[in-house]
């Protein structure tokens, strides 16, 4: 999750071409339309792009490293080589959009534990965290194509990088390989992924969904700072309501709902 640095990446052993990937989904409903890259800007613009032209449900773009990657509020996302990067076309209802970032966490949370047993948290509202460490991150966008409404939800997963040499991101995040001491295999991780995300999307239940993300979610019960905006609400994260805003008791007693923004943990 940043811009590519020397010293970053470690040889996985396991390439993400076409084949390979194409064999590692094999039997899942998504993927039927794959494209892959050893290196591309975005995989997210590519998913737009791909939307824009009628691309099925499902389609899946993956690479490796990403040139031009961007995370929430347009930010720079660092994206060096040895991780998972990946952009997946929907065309959700409305009943379920709402929650998509919700569900994406959950999946790449429970994918993560299986492949690896490496415990994971989620930090409000779409960050994966090892030991308060950033390993994966969330972004959501929606947009309107010539002929409908679409959602593209993107996931970076630091597999196989030494964080502690990426200098932007050493001491704030981590990856999968430094916390195993071995790399990891992000098809056996890629794959673990979709059918997670398949089976949470095709099975949607708001509620069973909010209370697994919830157990999961260190932000609650913290002294928080969280931006909306231009607005800034300080105080304690005391819980998330059914639409899965956060709920903050200020100092004097109020409580507020913060529907999107940044929080930084007291």
């Amino acid at each position: 999750m940043a811009d590519q640095q020397a010293g970053c990446y470690t040889s996985s052993m396991h390439s993400l071409d076409f084949r390979s990937v194409e064999n590692a989904l094999a039997g899942c409903r998504w993927g039927h339309t794959l494209f892959t890259y050893d290196s591309i800007g975005s995989t997210m613009d590519r998913a737009r792009e791909l939307a824009q032209k009628g691309a099925r449900e499902g389609t899946l773009v993956i690479a490796a490293e990403q040139t031009e990657g961007r995370g929430r509020l347009n930010r720079a996302w660092i994206s060096p080589a040895g991780s998972l990067y990946l952009s997946i076309l929907l065309y959700p209802d409305a009943e379920k959009l709402p929650y998509l970032t919700v569900l994406a966490g959950l999946a790449v949370a429970e994918a993560i534990e299986e492949v690896t047993s490496i415990h994971t948290d989620l930090k409000w509202p779409n960050d994966v965290l090892i030991r308060g460490k950033k390993v994966a991150g969330i972004l959501v966008e929606s947009g309107v194509s010539k002929t409908r409404n679409y959602t593209v939800i993107g996931m970076g997963i630091n597999v196989n990088i030494q964080t502690g040499s990426c200098l932007e991101i050493a001491g704030i995040a981590t990856s999968l390989s430094d916390h195993i001491g071995r790399p990891v295999d992000p098809l056996a991780l890629l794959r673990a992924l979709i059918d997670r995300l398949e089976f949470l999307y095709s099975s949607f239940d708001q509620n069973a969904i909010l209370k697994l993300w919830k157990s999961r979610l260190i932000t609650l019960g913290r002294r928080v700072k969280a931006t909306s905006g231009t607005s800034v609400f300080e105080g304690a994260a005391i819980d998330v309501n059914s639409d899965g805003a956060l709920i903050i008791r200020r100092d004097d007693g109020t409580e507020c709902a913060v529907v999107a923004g940044d929080v930084t943990l007291g």
